[in-house]
């Protein structure tokens, strides 16, 4: 699966939840790098890139917001307004992050460290690349 939802396993006491992620039990690859987004105006878009190594988990650990997942073929929208649940992303998909509510925070737990020469921000040159009309190397170079 390039993309899907993990719902995460919480526990709760009288007074609090706490969500643990690890390797191999709710996040499917070992963390390398945490961020996380916030103060995001009404209206702004974030991402609109693709990475060519780094895989991604999201989770709204407060708020919501939206994300378009296109893998050059075809688009899905995903709403994360849980703490308890997270949308894995696979390396090569292109993101977008949308409609953050006023409240939003966004993690993003990573398996790569930060390379901005990963990035892929040219869509059609994404969308020939993963079609099979392109080598990633000369795409990054150009």
């Amino acid at each position: 699966m390039r993309y899907q939802i993990i719902d995460f396993d919480f526990f709760k006491s009288k007074d609090s939840i706490l969500v643990a992620m690890q390797h191999n039990t709710n996040c499917p690859f070992v963390i390398a790098r945490v961020f996380y987004i916030y103060g995001v105006p009404c209206g702004a878009t974030r991402g609109d890139h693709a990475n060519v190594n780094s895989r991604f988990l999201f989770v709204a650990l407060k708020g919501s917001c939206k994300i378009k997942i296109d893998d050059g073929r075809g688009q899905e929208i995903i709403k994360l307004d849980s703490a308890t649940r997270g949308l894995y992303l696979d390396k090569m998909l292109w993101k977008q992050m949308f409609e953050f509510s006023k409240d939003c925070v966004l993690l993003v737990l990573s398996d790569c460290y930060y390379d901005k020469d990963e990035y892929i921000y040219d869509y059609n040159k994404y969308c020939s690349l993963v079609r099979g009309g392109g080598h990633i190397i000369d795409a990054l170079a150009a």
